[in-house]
């Protein structure tokens, strides 16, 4: 196969993609051990709200098209109000002359969408095992070339099939990752529109862009602040850049606040009490749901664990919050700090002495694997408990041994802990 003609360096039309992925229609929020009555609702739609966003924007933004880079929906576990409510934003864009490239990803591949339910002609879905190219046209003339494919059930994508077009017209990649090297997904293309990764990043900037917008909305505590969709303009210098548009409906928040050791329970509570009231005006109009993490010294970070001053807090800030909506909803209070392990209880013939040690040779030894996933119940689809059962990092296994050692002390030893 020739070379590809260098790219032309006369003017071109500008361009205006959305590209959005990871929108789970079928996954709600989880990781709340209680929801308020006046949440239920809110917590219930979030998904839907901030699907419907990114159609929003796709229509404020008179886009040229619309890119969905793949687990947009399991069909299977979405049901048909899912099914019915992505239909009718594919007709609005249809309406428009909006067309939609979609790459199927882990949950969504083509063969997933029943066939008795057909997408409108406006929505093209990319094959599995090959890429396959479309064109976007302005008044009768291809402007720009849209590449893609769909990951295959249980497989990778094969990227080797993404090339820039030979007359140098724009070419977009649309994949759910790719098996490109780090650092090298944007090599083939002008921009690869990538999809799989709840956080929004950008991996490579040269010589094209390759880009993760994230999900639209988070759907746990790990995936806090803004969520939502990239909006892709080209100019007539084909140079592209990226613009966040915020789509959450719903918005976990992560707030540490620093004590020292002088610092009492209702100092604490009145500090939190003030930032809680700045987040709400800074998220204003948007449901938040925020965990709180208590860092620094004193007797207040020893007595922050379950059943205790934890405890009291959480219950003081969502009094606090009330049935306020939009609201500012605490779902934890917490401190990372570290347990101070005193050396009796390592001498100890007890309970606690055997969890203390146990606890003390998984953090000696880093490299001792720790797989909660062994711990849920058989015959019980997991997926998702799976998902948040898995340790991926050295930084989870260090907060779980942390979090673990910490409730074990509480639960097994009357004294207040000692913390750093």
């Amino acid at each position: 196969m020739s070379e590809p003609k260098p790219e032309s360096k006369t003017s071109r039309a500008p361009l205006r993609f959305v590209h959005a992925s990871d929108l789970h229609l079928e996954r709600p929020l989880s990781g709340l051990l209680e929801i308020p009555e006046h949440l239920h609702e809110a917590l219930r739609e979030a998904p839907f709200q901030a699907a419907l966003q990114v159609f929003e924007t796709a229509l404020a933004e008179n886009a040229d098209a619309l890119l969905l880079a793949g687990d947009v929906i399991d069909p299977v576990k979405a049901g048909p109000r899912a099914m019915v409510f992505l239909i009718a934003q594919f007709k609005r864009l249809q309406a428009r002359g909006i067309p939609v490239f979609w790459a199927g990803g882990r949950t969504d591949p083509p063969a997933a969408w029943p066939p008795s339910t057909p997408l409108p002609d406006n929505v093209h879905v990319f094959p599995v095992g090959r890429v396959e190219q479309r064109d976007i046209s302005k008044r009768g003339e291809v402007v720009a070339r849209v590449q893609g494919i769909s990951r295959a059930e249980g497989g990778s994508v094969d990227a080797s099939g993404f090339h820039r077009d030979a007359h140098g017209r724009y070419t977009v990649g649309v994949a759910y990752l790719t098996s490109d090297s780090p650092g090298k997904e944007g090599d083939r293309v002008n921009y690869m529109a990538l999809g799989g990764r709840h956080r929004r990043a950008t991996v490579d900037v040269e010589p094209g862009i390759a880009h993760f917008p994230g999900t639209p909305q988070g759907r746990r505590a790990k995936e806090s602040g803004p969520a939502g969709c990239s909006v892709v303009q080209v100019d007539e210098a084909g140079q592209t850049t990226t613009r966040f548009v915020a789509c959450d409906a719903v918005r976990w928040i992560d707030e540490s606040v620093e004590i020292t050791a002088t610092v009492t329970k209702d100092q604490l509570l009145a500090r939190l009490k003030e930032r809680l009231d700045k987040l709400r005006a800074k998220n204003q109009g948007r449901d938040c749901l925020i965990t709180w993490t208590i860092r620094g010294a004193g007797p207040l970070i020893a007595q922050l664990r379950p059943g205790a001053l934890a405890d009291e807090l959480l219950a003081d800030l969502q009094k606090y919050d009330g049935r306020q909506q939009p609201a500012c909803w605490s779902v934890e209070v917490c401190t990372d700090a570290e347990v101070e392990t005193p050396a009796e209880w390592l001498e100890q013939e007890t309970i606690l002495g055997d969890a203390m040690r146990s606890f003390h040779e998984l953090e000696r030894n880093e490299k001792t694997p720790l797989d909660l996933t062994k711990l849920l119940p058989n015959g019980l689809d997991a997926s998702e408990l799976r998902e948040l059962a898995t340790i991926k990092t050295a930084d989870d296994r260090a907060a779980v041994l942390r979090g673990a050692k910490r409730l074990a002390a509480s639960l097994l030893n009357s004294d207040e802990l000692a913390a750093k």
